[in-house]
């Protein structure tokens, strides 16, 4: 009985996540739309934030469904199963990108964005938050779970080689 109602509520579209996902989402775009806003003196600093979190909330589901298809494909393609669990990355999409975006905002504020290190280490934290939130889900095969672990991780070569010739560009451009 217990079962059946785990595999019940595994399958349904996490609204919870999306919850969150979107009140971050929102309230981020707000202080940071409030927080250039305050810098540059505008009288109109409460319609600029709520239209910077509208804005931060529309680029963040685009994104979010970028993500879900570079995910998803690939996955299905490299298991050759179908059913990988497309709720669980949704679940895993907004609840390590909630995460991620605070974090990301932490790191803007205490001036680390210009690290290499940190920008390698946050990308490996986005990836591992990620795994853990789609391997918490429902039991998945062995095929279904490697071939995961290898999108995500290509993915994040991808991201770390963009990230390093970004920082080397920037880098090559201060004197």
């Amino acid at each position: 009985m217990n079962q059946e109602i785990e595999l019940n509520q595994s399958k349904k579209f996490p609204r919870g996540a999306v919850v969150i996902f979107a009140v971050v989402s929102f309230v981020l775009g707000v202080y940071a739309a409030f927080t250039v806003e305050a810098e540059l003196g505008s009288d109109m600093i409460v319609g600029v934030s709520i239209f910077g979190g509208i804005g931060s909330l529309i680029t963040g589901f685009i994104v979010a469904g970028v993500q879900y298809a570079f995910t998803m494909f690939p996955t299905q393609w490299i298991s050759k199963e179908k059913n990988v669990y497309k709720y669980d990355i949704w679940s895993a999409i907004f609840y390590s990108s909630a995460i991620t975006t605070v974090l990301n905002v932490l790191i803007q504020q205490f001036s680390f964005q210009e690290n290499l290190i940190v920008s390698i280490l946050f990308s490996v934290a986005t990836t591992g938050l990620f795994l853990f939130f789609y391997f918490s889900g429902e039991e998945k095969e062995r095929h279904v779970k490697k071939a995961m672990i290898i999108v995500q991780v290509v993915w994040l070569v991808l991201g770390l080689i963009i990230v390093i010739a970004g920082w080397m560009f920037v880098s090559s451009l201060e004197i």
